[in-house]
Protein backbone atom coordinates (compact mmCIF):
# COMPACT_ATOMS: atom_id res chain seq x y z
CA UNK A 1 0.00 0.00 0.00
CA UNK A 2 1.27 3.54 -0.73
CA UNK A 3 1.84 6.10 1.87
CA UNK A 4 1.89 9.68 1.78
CA UNK A 5 4.60 11.69 0.89
CA UNK A 6 4.96 14.59 3.59
CA UNK A 7 6.76 17.72 2.85
CA UNK A 8 8.18 19.89 5.79
CA UNK A 9 9.18 23.51 3.98
CA UNK A 10 10.40 25.90 5.57
CA UNK A 11 10.35 25.22 9.54
CA UNK A 12 13.11 25.40 11.29
CA UNK A 13 11.66 24.34 14.70
CA UNK A 14 9.12 21.73 13.17
CA UNK A 15 10.76 18.27 14.88
CA UNK A 16 13.66 19.91 15.93
CA UNK A 17 12.43 19.81 19.69
CA UNK A 18 9.88 17.68 19.65
CA UNK A 19 11.09 14.39 17.73
CA UNK A 20 8.20 12.19 18.47
CA UNK A 21 6.35 14.74 15.82
CA UNK A 22 8.65 13.41 12.95
CA UNK A 23 8.35 9.81 13.91
CA UNK A 24 4.55 10.02 14.21
CA UNK A 25 4.65 11.76 10.60
CA UNK A 26 6.95 8.59 9.96
CA UNK A 27 5.09 5.64 11.53
CA UNK A 28 2.13 6.37 8.00
CA UNK A 29 4.13 8.77 5.65
CA UNK A 30 7.42 9.60 3.63
CA UNK A 31 8.82 12.60 5.29
CA UNK A 32 10.99 15.12 3.64
CA UNK A 33 12.64 18.63 4.45
CA UNK A 34 12.51 21.33 1.85
CA UNK A 35 14.68 24.40 2.38
CA UNK A 36 13.90 27.07 -0.26
CA UNK A 37 14.39 30.96 -0.76
CA UNK A 38 11.87 33.10 0.97
CA UNK A 39 11.10 34.82 -2.18
CA UNK A 40 11.17 31.33 -4.26
CA UNK A 41 9.54 31.60 -7.92
CA UNK A 42 6.24 30.50 -8.00
CA UNK A 43 7.09 27.41 -10.60
CA UNK A 44 10.81 26.76 -9.00
CA UNK A 45 8.80 26.23 -5.44
CA UNK A 46 5.94 23.60 -7.45
CA UNK A 47 8.96 21.89 -8.98
CA UNK A 48 9.78 21.25 -5.15
CA UNK A 49 6.97 20.19 -4.12
CA UNK A 50 4.86 18.87 -6.79
CA UNK A 51 5.09 15.27 -5.29
CA UNK A 52 3.56 16.22 -1.66
CA UNK A 53 0.54 14.62 -0.68
CA UNK A 54 0.98 16.49 2.45
CA UNK A 55 3.11 20.32 3.20
CA UNK A 56 3.61 21.81 6.95
CA UNK A 57 4.38 25.37 5.72
CA UNK A 58 6.43 27.81 7.41
CA UNK A 59 5.81 31.49 7.54
CA UNK A 60 7.56 31.78 4.42
CA UNK A 61 7.93 30.98 1.12
CA UNK A 62 4.33 31.98 -0.61
CA UNK A 63 2.08 30.06 -1.82
CA UNK A 64 0.68 31.44 -4.69
CA UNK A 65 -2.02 30.73 -7.50
CA UNK A 66 0.64 29.63 -9.79
CA UNK A 67 2.60 27.70 -7.62
CA UNK A 68 -0.69 25.59 -6.27
CA UNK A 69 -1.76 24.73 -9.62
CA UNK A 70 1.07 22.62 -10.03
CA UNK A 71 0.66 20.91 -7.20
CA UNK A 72 -1.82 17.88 -8.26
CA UNK A 73 -1.25 15.15 -5.20
CA UNK A 74 -1.59 18.28 -2.73
CA UNK A 75 -4.29 17.63 -0.37
CA UNK A 76 -3.31 19.20 2.93
CA UNK A 77 -1.20 22.29 3.32
CA UNK A 78 -0.85 22.69 7.58
CA UNK A 79 0.81 26.22 8.48
CA UNK A 80 2.66 25.55 11.47
CA UNK A 81 1.45 28.78 13.21
CA UNK A 82 -1.77 31.02 12.99
CA UNK A 83 -1.61 33.41 10.12
CA UNK A 84 -2.10 32.14 6.06
CA UNK A 85 -0.95 35.11 4.60
CA UNK A 86 1.43 33.40 2.60
CA UNK A 87 -1.28 31.39 0.76
CA UNK A 88 -3.67 31.94 -1.76
CA UNK A 89 -6.66 30.88 -0.05
CA UNK A 90 -9.13 31.25 -2.88
CA UNK A 91 -6.84 29.21 -5.32
CA UNK A 92 -6.18 26.54 -2.65
CA UNK A 93 -10.43 26.36 -2.33
CA UNK A 94 -10.80 26.35 -6.00
CA UNK A 95 -8.37 23.13 -6.83
CA UNK A 96 -9.58 21.33 -3.41
CA UNK A 97 -6.71 21.73 -1.45
CA UNK A 98 -7.57 21.79 2.19
CA UNK A 99 -5.24 24.91 4.16
CA UNK A 100 -5.61 24.32 8.15
CA UNK A 101 -3.46 26.47 10.59
CA UNK A 102 -2.95 26.16 14.45
CA UNK A 103 -5.40 27.32 16.67
CA UNK A 104 -4.95 30.51 18.39
CA UNK A 105 -5.09 29.27 21.53
CA UNK A 106 -2.48 27.37 20.93
CA UNK A 107 0.01 30.73 21.18
CA UNK A 108 -1.54 33.16 22.95
CA UNK A 109 0.21 33.24 26.04
CA UNK A 110 3.33 33.31 24.15
CA UNK A 111 2.52 35.71 21.97
CA UNK A 112 0.58 38.13 24.14
CA UNK A 113 3.85 37.64 26.68
CA UNK A 114 5.89 38.59 24.25
CA UNK A 115 4.20 41.65 23.03
CA UNK A 116 4.14 42.41 26.55
CA UNK A 117 8.46 42.05 26.74
CA UNK A 118 8.78 43.55 23.63
CA UNK A 119 6.91 46.79 25.15
CA UNK A 120 8.63 47.10 28.69
CA UNK A 121 11.96 46.72 26.32
CA UNK A 122 11.18 49.52 24.62
CA UNK A 123 9.49 51.53 27.19
CA UNK A 124 12.69 51.07 29.26
CA UNK A 125 15.09 50.89 27.38
CA UNK A 126 16.53 47.81 28.53
CA UNK A 127 18.56 46.42 25.35
CA UNK A 128 19.67 49.95 25.36
CA UNK A 129 21.22 48.91 29.11
CA UNK A 130 22.31 45.84 28.37
CA UNK A 131 24.44 47.13 25.37
CA UNK A 132 26.05 50.01 27.59
CA UNK A 133 27.61 47.41 30.01
CA UNK A 134 28.38 45.39 27.66
CA UNK A 135 30.32 48.03 25.84
CA UNK A 136 31.76 49.60 29.55
CA UNK A 137 29.83 52.79 29.34
CA UNK A 138 27.92 52.14 32.33
CA UNK A 139 27.79 56.09 33.53
CA UNK A 140 25.68 56.93 30.06
CA UNK A 141 22.73 55.25 32.40
CA UNK A 142 21.25 58.83 32.97
CA UNK A 143 19.78 58.79 29.95
CA UNK A 144 18.24 56.09 30.23
CA UNK A 145 15.19 56.88 31.50
CA UNK A 146 11.90 54.84 30.46
CA UNK A 147 8.19 55.11 31.05
CA UNK A 148 5.74 53.30 33.22
CA UNK A 149 2.71 51.50 32.40
CA UNK A 150 0.43 52.38 35.30
CA UNK A 151 -2.34 54.67 34.44
CA UNK A 152 -0.78 55.23 31.18
CA UNK A 153 -3.14 54.81 27.78
CA UNK A 154 -2.71 51.58 25.96
CA UNK A 155 -4.07 50.76 23.00
CA UNK A 156 -4.45 47.84 21.25
CA UNK A 157 -5.36 46.90 17.50
CA UNK A 158 -7.45 43.70 17.40
CA UNK A 159 -8.77 42.48 20.56
CA UNK A 160 -9.19 38.44 19.29
CA UNK A 161 -7.19 35.84 20.70
CA UNK A 162 -4.23 37.17 21.13
CA UNK A 163 -5.16 40.94 21.66
CA UNK A 164 -7.61 40.03 24.62
CA UNK A 165 -4.96 38.04 26.63
CA UNK A 166 -2.34 41.48 26.31
CA UNK A 167 -5.40 43.33 27.35
CA UNK A 168 -5.87 41.08 30.96
CA UNK A 169 -2.27 41.70 31.56
CA UNK A 170 -1.96 44.89 31.05
CA UNK A 171 -5.10 45.91 32.64
CA UNK A 172 -4.65 43.49 35.45
CA UNK A 173 -1.06 43.52 35.92
CA UNK A 174 -0.18 46.72 35.29
CA UNK A 175 -3.08 48.48 35.81
CA UNK A 176 -3.21 50.21 32.44
CA UNK A 177 -6.17 52.06 30.85
CA UNK A 178 -6.56 49.49 27.86
CA UNK A 179 -8.58 50.65 24.90
CA UNK A 180 -8.73 49.04 21.76
CA UNK A 181 -10.46 48.76 18.07
CA UNK A 182 -11.73 45.42 16.23
CA UNK A 183 -15.02 45.94 14.21
CA UNK A 184 -14.85 42.14 14.17
CA UNK A 185 -16.21 41.04 17.87
CA UNK A 186 -19.00 42.18 20.02
CA UNK A 187 -18.77 45.11 22.60
CA UNK A 188 -19.63 41.99 24.70
CA UNK A 189 -16.25 41.03 24.75
CA UNK A 190 -15.07 44.40 25.08
CA UNK A 191 -16.80 44.45 28.76
CA UNK A 192 -15.34 40.66 29.45
CA UNK A 193 -11.63 42.46 28.75
CA UNK A 194 -12.48 45.82 30.95
CA UNK A 195 -11.47 47.48 27.71
CA UNK A 196 -12.89 50.44 26.34
CA UNK A 197 -14.17 50.38 22.45
CA UNK A 198 -12.52 53.56 20.49
CA UNK A 199 -12.12 54.45 16.80
CA UNK A 200 -9.02 53.72 15.36
CA UNK A 201 -8.35 57.59 15.10
CA UNK A 202 -9.03 58.46 19.01
CA UNK A 203 -6.84 55.16 19.74
CA UNK A 204 -3.97 56.67 17.73
CA UNK A 205 -4.19 60.16 19.51
CA UNK A 206 -4.78 59.17 22.75
CA UNK A 207 -2.26 56.27 23.17
CA UNK A 208 1.13 56.13 25.42
CA UNK A 209 1.70 52.83 23.53
CA UNK A 210 0.00 50.78 20.56
CA UNK A 211 0.01 47.23 20.11
CA UNK A 212 -0.60 45.37 17.33
CA UNK A 213 -2.84 42.31 17.59
CA UNK A 214 -4.56 42.02 14.10
CA UNK A 215 -4.13 39.63 11.02
CA UNK A 216 -2.62 40.83 7.77
CA UNK A 217 -5.91 41.15 5.22
CA UNK A 218 -6.49 43.59 2.33
CA UNK A 219 -8.44 45.97 4.92
CA UNK A 220 -5.52 46.20 7.59
CA UNK A 221 -2.57 46.04 5.13
CA UNK A 222 -0.30 49.49 5.42
CA UNK A 223 -2.93 50.50 7.54
CA UNK A 224 -0.71 53.00 9.70
CA UNK A 225 0.90 55.69 7.47
CA UNK A 226 2.05 58.87 7.92
CA UNK A 227 -1.29 60.91 8.91
CA UNK A 228 -1.30 57.85 11.56
CA UNK A 229 2.19 57.98 12.54
CA UNK A 230 2.01 62.16 12.41
CA UNK A 231 -1.20 61.95 15.11
CA UNK A 232 0.53 60.00 17.42
CA UNK A 233 1.76 61.29 20.75
CA UNK A 234 5.33 62.32 20.44
CA UNK A 235 6.57 58.89 23.17
CA UNK A 236 4.32 56.76 21.75
CA UNK A 237 5.98 52.96 21.68
CA UNK A 238 4.67 51.09 18.96
CA UNK A 239 4.57 47.39 19.08
CA UNK A 240 4.03 44.52 16.19
CA UNK A 241 4.21 40.91 16.45
CA UNK A 242 1.75 40.20 13.56
CA UNK A 243 3.44 40.92 10.64
CA UNK A 244 5.21 43.95 8.95
CA UNK A 245 2.88 44.66 5.69
CA UNK A 246 0.67 46.47 8.43
CA UNK A 247 2.45 49.36 8.19
CA UNK A 248 4.13 51.52 5.65
CA UNK A 249 7.60 51.55 6.03
CA UNK A 250 8.86 54.48 4.53
CA UNK A 251 6.90 56.78 6.96
CA UNK A 252 7.32 54.53 9.73
CA UNK A 253 11.25 55.06 9.35
CA UNK A 254 11.07 58.63 8.95
CA UNK A 255 8.78 59.11 11.81
CA UNK A 256 11.30 57.30 13.61
CA UNK A 257 14.09 58.70 12.43
CA UNK A 258 13.01 62.06 13.46
CA UNK A 259 12.11 60.83 17.01
CA UNK A 260 7.99 62.32 16.10
CA UNK A 261 7.07 58.86 18.24
CA UNK A 262 9.05 57.35 20.45
CA UNK A 263 10.18 53.56 19.53
CA UNK A 264 9.29 50.62 17.40
CA UNK A 265 9.52 47.34 18.73
CA UNK A 266 8.79 44.73 16.93
CA UNK A 267 9.10 40.57 16.39
CA UNK A 268 8.39 41.16 12.13
CA UNK A 269 9.26 42.56 9.59
CA UNK A 270 8.52 43.04 5.89
CA UNK A 271 10.93 41.44 3.86
CA UNK A 272 12.17 38.99 6.56
CA UNK A 273 14.79 37.24 7.49
CA UNK A 274 16.79 40.42 7.21
CA UNK A 275 20.24 41.22 8.49
CA UNK A 276 21.99 44.38 10.52
CA UNK A 277 21.89 46.78 7.53
CA UNK A 278 18.01 46.93 7.61
CA UNK A 279 17.43 50.84 7.46
CA UNK A 280 15.20 49.89 10.51
CA UNK A 281 17.58 47.81 12.65
CA UNK A 282 19.98 50.77 12.25
CA UNK A 283 17.89 53.26 14.63
CA UNK A 284 18.60 53.78 18.07
CA UNK A 285 14.96 53.58 18.98
CA UNK A 286 14.26 50.21 17.46
CA UNK A 287 14.18 46.93 18.45
CA UNK A 288 13.46 44.19 16.47
CA UNK A 289 13.70 40.28 17.29
CA UNK A 290 13.58 37.25 14.45
CA UNK A 291 9.77 36.33 15.03
CA UNK A 292 10.31 34.58 18.36
CA UNK A 293 6.89 35.56 19.29
CA UNK A 294 5.74 31.58 19.18
CA UNK A 295 8.97 30.64 20.30
CA UNK A 296 7.84 28.78 23.86
CA UNK A 297 8.26 25.34 24.65
CA UNK A 298 4.75 25.12 25.20
CA UNK A 299 3.42 26.49 22.18
CA UNK A 300 5.93 24.97 19.70
CA UNK A 301 4.74 21.81 21.43
CA UNK A 302 0.99 22.80 20.59
CA UNK A 303 2.03 23.77 17.15
CA UNK A 304 4.27 20.69 16.18
CA UNK A 305 1.10 18.61 17.56
CA UNK A 306 -1.51 20.36 15.62
CA UNK A 307 0.14 19.57 12.72
CA UNK A 308 0.69 15.97 13.38
CA UNK A 309 -3.31 15.42 14.31
CA UNK A 310 -4.27 17.14 11.00
CA UNK A 311 -1.95 15.15 8.96
CA UNK A 312 -3.61 11.59 10.79
CA UNK A 313 -6.85 12.99 10.31
CA UNK A 314 -6.18 13.22 6.88
CA UNK A 315 -4.25 10.69 5.86
CA UNK A 316 -5.18 7.52 7.90
CA UNK A 317 -8.74 8.59 8.90
CA UNK A 318 -9.62 10.30 6.37
CA UNK A 319 -11.39 12.88 8.18
CA UNK A 320 -10.87 16.74 8.19
CA UNK A 321 -8.00 18.91 9.91
CA UNK A 322 -8.87 20.72 13.12
CA UNK A 323 -9.39 24.26 12.20
CA UNK A 324 -9.61 24.93 8.56
CA UNK A 325 -8.32 28.59 7.32
CA UNK A 326 -10.70 27.80 3.72
CA UNK A 327 -13.59 25.67 5.54
CA UNK A 328 -15.79 26.23 2.26
CA UNK A 329 -13.34 23.68 1.17
CA UNK A 330 -15.48 21.39 1.93
CA UNK A 331 -18.45 22.50 0.42
CA UNK A 332 -17.16 21.51 -3.35
CA UNK A 333 -15.40 17.99 -4.03
CA UNK A 334 -12.01 18.10 -1.94
CA UNK A 335 -9.23 16.30 -2.76
CA UNK A 336 -9.27 12.77 -0.63
CA UNK A 337 -6.17 10.28 0.36
CA UNK A 338 -6.90 7.12 -1.65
Amino acid sequence: MSRPLISIVNSSTFGRHFKEHISALKSFADVQHITVPADIEAYSLAEKIRSSDGIIASVTPRFTRQTLEQCNKLILLARHGIGCDNVDLDAATEFGIMVSRVKGVVEREAVAEYAISLLLAASRMIPHGYLAVKDSRWAERFRMIGMELIGKTIGIIGLGNIGSRSAEILSKGFKANVIAVDPYIGKKKFRQYEVTEVSLGELIINSDAILLHCPLTPETKRMLGAEEFSAMKKNTVLVNTCRGELLEEDALFKALESKSIGAYATDVIEGEPIDGNHRLARLSNVIITPHLGGYSWESLHGMGQTCVDDMISIFQLGGEAGELANPEVLKKPCRKWR
